[in-house]
C-alpha cells in the first residue's frame, strides 16, 4: 500500500506506472523518478567530509539531465515545483544521520528534542522520515 501521505494528497493514484529506480553496485547510491518527487538522488556515505557527498550528487544530476527528453516542472517565480512544499524552490532538501546516545540514553526523544529544537533540527529514527 501507498503511504498515506502520498495517498491523501492523490501522488500514487497511477501506482507502480511511471516510476523507476536505479541502485549502484555498492547499494550507496540510488536514483528514483516519479515517486513523491519528480526526482530523487541519494548517496549514503559514512564520514564527516558533507562536500563528498555533494559532488557525488551532483554528478548524478548531471547525468540525468544529461538524459535528452527529461524536463523538470520549474516556475520562474517559485523554482522547482514538487509535491512536497518544503521542498519547494530549489527542490533540494539534506539529511544527514547522527548518533546520539547519550541523548537517548533513556530510551526517549525527549532530550535530543530539547536540544535540537532552539537549533532548528527535526529528531527523527534511524527509519527517516515518519520515524
Amino acid at each position: 500500500a501507498a503511504d498515506t501521505y502520498l495517498a491523501s494528497a492523490g501522488i500514487a493514484n497511477d501506482w507502480p506506472y511511471g516510476r523507476g529506480c536505479w541502485q549502484s553496485e555498492d547499494k550507496k547510491k540510488i536514483v528514483w523518478f516519479g515517486e513523491e518527487d519528480q526526482l530523487r538522488i541519494m548517496v549514503m556515505k559514512k564520514g564527516f567530509l558533507l562536500n563528498e557527498v555533494f559532488n557525488e550528487l551532483k554528478e548524478l544530476l548531471d547525468a540525468v539531465e544529461s538524459i535528452e527528453g527529461v524536463d523538470f516542472a520549474k516556475d520562474d517565480t517559485y523554482g522547482y515545483v514538487t509535491s512536497c512544499p518544503t521542498n519547494l524552490g530549489t527542490g533540494m532538501r539534506a539529511s544527514v544521520h547522527v548518533k546520539i546516545p547519550n541523548l537517548t540514553a533513556d530510551g526517549t526523544e525527549t532530550k535530543a528534542k530539547a536540544v535540537c529544537k532552539p537549533l532548528g533540527l527535526s529528531v527523527r529514527g534511524t527509519g527517516g522520515e515518519h520515524t
